[in-house]
């Protein structure tokens, strides 16, 4: 065998090693799988692919066979090994091999649960991912140094306006403390007085405090009342309101007839002399019928006019 068969022969011996050892290394498997197919359904598969390591109590049971897309949420089959039976409280959630690790799917069951897993499906819990945890924790982290920061930069707002008036704020407090220390004795004739005041008319004070509900109910009754008169007050009106109508005009035509005869008699005052008093014909008289014509019949014109 010359050197040039020896190296073609080590080179492919070579590759087929390095082929064996990826396929070890990634999980590949030559020809078709065995084991039996299970699914779960998650609502979040990020980090997880084909081949993807099954683990249940930290031993590998199987991989993932697939991964598609089933009603807005991921629908992981799972190609678990020969001899390997799951308990009916299997549950699967995808979890994380460190903060840098790889994610995988981790199986969960109750301690000597022998009744098999009915079905081709396992149910998914929340099983808090480390790093999940980390970032809602670093979330939590973030938001209370927010608030944090933002109380401490309140309490420096407070302290630096109470430096730039704590000449005013002294003042002031100290003119209040002058102004109570001068008015002590009022203050506390003033106070004496009251509380004499109330002791001497507590009863009547207790009095009108019992007295007030019903002085309370009593001008809720009279304006409910009121109410109602005033109802009965508008449909009275408005039932009567032809009747108020031909009232008011025939006020009208009275008020004209006065002041016309008034004025008769300044002009002429012989008239009243006489047994028969002359009547000139007005001439508003024919409007005058009319009108009254419309208001109590609803008619237009005079009777006899055609």
């Amino acid at each position: 065998m010359n050197s040039q068969t020896r190296l073609g022969a080590f080179v492919l011996i070579a590759l087929i090693t390095l082929a064996l050892f990826s396929s070890k290394i990634g999980g590949f498997q030559w020809g078709e799988a065995e084991g039996t197919s299970i699914n779960a359904t998650f609502s979040d598969a990020s980090g997880v692919d084909v081949q993807t390591p099954v683990f249940m109590a930290g031993v590998q049971v199987g991989a993932v066979e697939s991964i598609i897309l089933d009603n807005n949420q991921a629908l992981v089959n799972l190609l678990i090994q020969p001899g390997i039976q799951l308990p009916a409280s299997t549950r699967a959630h995808i979890a994380g091999g460190g903060l840098v690790g790889e994610k995988y799917i981790s199986l969960r069951a109750t301690a000597g649960d022998k009744k098999p897993l009915a079905g081709a499906s396992i149910p998914v819990s929340d099983g808090g991912d480390l790093r999940d945890m980390i970032s809602r924790a670093s979330s939590l982290t973030e938001d209370a140094n927010a608030f944090f920061n933002k109380a401490e930069n309140i309490t420096d707002s407070i302290h630096a306006m109470l430096d730039e008036n704590r000449t005013d704020i002294q003042t002031a407090t100290h003119g209040l403390a002058l102004l109570v220390e001068e008015n002590r004795p009022d203050i506390r004739s003033a106070t004496h007085e009251l509380a004499g005041a109330v002791k001497e008319n507590r009863k009547q004070i207790k009095q009108l405090m019992n007295t007030l509900p019903k002085t309370a109910k009593a001008g809720e009754a009279f304006f409910k009342q009121g109410t109602v008169a005033m109802r009965d007050l508008h449909m009275l009106m408005m039932d009567n309101r032809e009747n108020l109508y031909r009232t008011l005009y025939e006020l009208r035509l009275a008020s004209e007839n006065i002041e016309a005869f008034s004025d008769d008699v300044r002009r002429n005052p012989w008239k009243l002399m006489k047994k028969k008093p002359e009547i000139k014909a007005d001439k508003r008289d024919r409007q005058r019928r009319m009108e009254e014509m419309l208001m109590t019949t609803g008619r237009m014109g005079l009777e006899g006019e055609h």
